[in-house]
């Protein structure tokens, strides 16, 4: 039994499909079917239900699983340790983040990813933070980057660098002020985020609006478009404006702002990666946003992104 079908074996139970746990893999769905053949027939019975759609793993097969992932984990180490020697990185991360995050980050960093992690294989998805915490409790991803702090007992937070918030108007808004303060805005109809998203709550904290908003959009793109019908006023994370324009504007001193942060559970040991990766992303947000004191920091509530 290898390294390589303990993966696989993995990989099924969590797809519960030979086709995606292939494609999760990297490999032919036929050599990921024979593999995991082999360890049925090597342990002498089935780890897998076959005949079910989806895919159950069975009862001894559980045990195995639960084994693999064990036994994957000390694996992973032994890498770790071994790029630790080599000075240089090697094994798998699999990295989960906001979308009012990556919608900006990950075009800036993705390349840089590959050229100075070269042995790493990065996995990304663009998640809640709800989901991020689950698949970081389940051990599915092994690193998030979110809006914190959330004080969950077994999670740790590593705090890279904090966000303002900033007013975006429509075009035929009046406003000449160069920073704004809530009588600015309260005029406007509020678009935010839909439920799912903790940028819309951080949103309606600083406005102190407990009603719903007029417009609520799944993405901060359809939001600038509905403002730029001219239907309201929404707030945008600083860094996810990519031009300049005096319909961007940015609050009061102090400026609410939100906290993003590297987030994992107790017991990570690939502190390599994680050190090599919080510095390439700090070498890419502005210096003047890497420490707190000039912002009013806006809290998270748990069950939203």
């Amino acid at each position: 039994m290898t390294i390589t079908q303990l993966r696989y074996i993995v990989a099924l139970d969590q797809f519960k499909s030979f086709a995606k746990a292939a494609e999760h893999c990297l490999v032919a769905q036929p050599t990921l079917s024979l593999q995991i053949q082999k360890v049925e027939q090597e342990l002498g019975f089935d780890l897998f239900d076959r005949r079910k759609n989806p895919i159950i793993t069975t009862k001894l097969g559980k045990e195995v699983v639960e084994q693999a992932k064990s036994t994957l984990k000390e694996a992973d180490k032994l890498f770790e340790i071994a790029g630790q020697w080599k000075d240089e990185p090697a094994g798998n991360i699999s990295l989960g983040i906001i979308p009012t995050v990556s919608n900006y980050l990950i075009p800036s960093i993705y390349k840089k990813l590959q050229s100075e992690f070269p042995k790493v294989n990065f996995r990304i998805s663009e998640l809640p933070t709800l989901t991020i915490i689950e698949k970081l409790e389940s051990e599915e991803i092994d690193l998030g980057i979110l809006a914190t702090p959330l004080k969950i007992s077994n999670v740790v937070e590593l705090p890279l660098y904090y966000e303002p918030f900033v007013v975006y108007y429509p075009k035929d808004a009046k406003e000449k002020s160069t920073s704004v303060s809530m009588k600015h805005i309260e005029k406007y109809p509020l678009l935010v985020l839909g439920e799912e998203h903790c940028f819309r709550h951080q949103s309606l904290k600083i406005c102190n609006r407990n009603a719903l908003a007029k417009i609520e959009s799944g993405s901060v793109e359809t939001l600038k478009r509905m403002v730029d019908m001219g239907i309201g006023v929404t707030l945008l994370p600083k860094l996810a404006v990519d031009k300049v324009s005096e319909r961007i504007v940015p609050f009061q001193s102090p400026e609410p702002a939100r906290e993003i942060s590297m987030v994992y559970k107790k017991g990570f040991y690939k502190t390599k990666i994680l050190n090599k990766l919080s510095n390439l992303i700090l070498n890419v947000i502005p210096k003047e946003y890497h420490k707190k004191e000039k912002f009013k920091v806006i809290g998270v509530s748990i069950g939203q992104d």
